[in-house]
């Protein structure tokens, strides 16, 4: 029988770090089910609304793998629902494997699931996670961590590098690689900027300037939760 992976959506996820991975696992025998708190439409943060298969009082089934995606302004106000945060700390204490992607990060955090772990998420956010006193934030900006079960990746796109991984890890190398392959991904950007380490100061100077008041609405829920523990 496949093994069921299910990514939590709320509204303002972003759209790359679901479909990636989802993407990969469909290639994988590693059946991907989208869930919400309803089957409604769900608006991610780049306009486009998709359609859950299943919620989270009816998965469909176990889950083998909670993915959490991230999201923009959204992250805020979603690491502090009860419902979205209690549902991943439920299913994903039950999973074999729960994790998350980008600043899906933060919702695991709220969850409690990475007290304890080492963890990634979007490079501009990598202080904000820092708060969380029992997470140890990965140095650097690594496409994905995998800590015991637990498992995190960088922004958006990484969640295409962390599927393939979490694959070689459960079916293997052959897997994995079939499933690269399958995709025809083999990225070769026209340009090396993918992480401050890589891009041009004055090309990372204007996304933090442009990602302000996003930084500063994240710092501020995560104070909120710090606050509480």
């Amino acid at each position: 029988m496949a093994m069921r992976a299910g990514f939590p959506l709320y509204q303002g996820c972003t759209l790359l770090d679901f479909a990636g991975a989802t993407q990969v696992f469909a290639f994988a025998d590693v059946t991907p089910v989208w869930l919400a708190p309803t089957r409604d439409p769900i608006k991610t943060t780049e306009g486009v609304e998709v359609v859950p298969g299943g919620t989270f009082d009816d998965p469909g089934g176990e889950l083998d793998i909670v993915f959490v995606p991230g999201g923009g302004d959204a992250v805020a106000k979603a690491m502090l629902d009860p419902v979205l945060v209690g549902f991943v700390r439920e299913a994903g204490r039950a999973a074999s494997w729960a994790g998350s992607v980008c600043t899906g990060a933060f919702i695991l955090a709220a969850a409690g699931l990475l007290d304890g772990y080492e963890a990634t998420t979007y490079w501009s956010q990598r202080e904000n996670l820092a708060l969380f006193p029992k997470i140890t934030v990965s140095a650097g900006y690594p496409r994905w961590v995998i800590h015991g079960n637990r498992f995190s990746g960088g922004g958006v796109s990484s969640s295409i590098d962390l599927a393939l991984e979490l694959v070689s890890l459960i079916s293997g190398p052959t897997a994995s690689m079939k499933a690269q392959l399958s995709i025809q991904y083999a990225p070769d950007p026209p340009y090396s900027s993918g992480d401050p380490a890589q891009a041009p100061p004055e090309v990372a100077e204007q996304v933090l300037k442009g990602q302000k008041k996003f930084t500063a609405k994240i710092r501020k829920s995560v104070e909120k939760l710090v606050g509480k523990k």
